[in-house]
């Protein structure tokens, strides 16, 4: 099981990424969201911002209302964001679920895997 300050480490190692590739930027523009993170081990939850295509720091607990919620393990937070575990297959196997509008689900799987790709 990850700890929080793992997931904040990893999160963050995560977000440098993500806010210096070029392509992510271009399809977070115009996508301003609330997410949730919500692990299903340990009951840590995260909020995490996106606006004016850039990625904000990584906040403990929910914080206002989700656009959307995404539940995974602690350890699999950690490991998506350190680029260990393609985040695509923990969907699909239901690991990872998201909870929002079928396009915000879209864009955030559309933008994990561009970060996963591209790392």
């Amino acid at each position: 099981m990850a700890t929080s300050e793992e997931i904040v480490e990893a999160y963050g190692e995560w977000q440098v990424r993500c806010n210096a590739n070029p392509r992510l930027a271009k399809m977070l523009r115009g996508w301003d969201r609330r997410v949730h993170l919500v692990t299903s081990d340990s009951g840590l939850t995260f909020t995490i911002a996106v606006s004016g295509s850039v990625l904000a720091d990584i906040v403990p607990g929910s914080e206002g209302v989700p656009d959307v919620v995404v539940t995974a393990s602690s350890e699999d937070f950690a490991d998506m964001f350190w680029g260990d575990l393609n985040p695509s297959e923990k969907y699909v196997s239901g690991d990872i679920v998201l909870a929002g509008s079928s396009e915000d689900v879209m864009r955030l799987d559309a933008m994990s895997m561009v970060a996963f790709l591209d790392r």
